[in-house]
């Protein structure tokens, strides 16, 4: 029973401040990152710091979008726009599909 009532209360407070949370915290490690392939090079660890913070950051903009309805930024509506990530996005994004392979006919020449 105190198991359910943790899990209810986390996932209330991660309703209630998780967005804002995880973007903030994404960015920090967005910028952690980049810091530290602009100091130290090209490290593995760098990488995968630079795309957790980006994970935690799109994170936190899905549920904002979620809860909301909006997005709360043009770079997440972008992001979230991209192929195959707009697959992710909890509400509509400006995806626009690639066009068909041309199957125009072209004219005979007369």
């Amino acid at each position: 029973m105190a198991v359910a009532a943790i899990i209810a209360v986390a996932a209330l407070l991660i309703w209630g401040f998780g967005s804002i949370i995880a973007r903030l915290a994404g960015a920090i490690a967005v910028f952690e990152g980049l810091l530290r392939i602009g100091i130290t090079g090209s490290t593995p660890a760098a990488y995968v710091i630079l795309a957790a913070g980006l994970a935690i950051w799109m994170t936190g903009h899905w549920i904002w979008a979620f809860k909301h309805k909006a997005w709360r930024t043009r770079l997440a509506l972008t992001a979230y726009s991209l192929p195959g990530l707009h697959h992710l996005a909890p509400i509509p994004t400006n995806h626009t599909p690639r066009p068909a392979p041309d199957t125009a006919v072209w004219p005979s020449k007369h």
